[in-house]
């Protein structure tokens, strides 16, 4: 949401929210592998019926590793050099959001 400031007018695109933007990947690079490593052997056990659950954790986990590929791009080469990635990055983030909120009220 930071970084697409055409989805929303009244944000305004700066260097402040640019770098919160690149924070929150590098936290999200270090600590949505381990999360989702140490989530997988936590719950192993249930991982091996499919339910709503399961499936919303594996859209999680695919959208996870999405998100911080075409970030590594946009990083790399600018968020407006390359627009695929962009495009890519922008679906998957919304995407992650409503994959959390259907794992959050799924039956456990």
């Amino acid at each position: 949401m930071l970084a697409y400031s055409e989805l929303l007018p009244w944000v305004k695109e700066s260097s402040a929210t640019s770098l919160l933007h690149i924070w929150a990947g590098v936290f999200f690079i270090v600590i949505f592998p381990m999360y989702a490593w140490d989530h997988i052997r936590g719950h192993a056990d249930r991982l091996r019926k499919f339910s709503l659950v399961t499936a919303s954790g594996i859209l999680q986990f695919f959208t996870g590793l999405g998100l911080i590929i075409s970030g590594i791009i946009l990083l790399l080469y600018g968020a407006y050099a390359l627009d695929l990635p962009r495009e890519i990055h922008l679906v998957l983030t919304f995407v992650l959001a409503g994959s959390l909120i259907m794992h959050k009220i799924s039956r456990k």
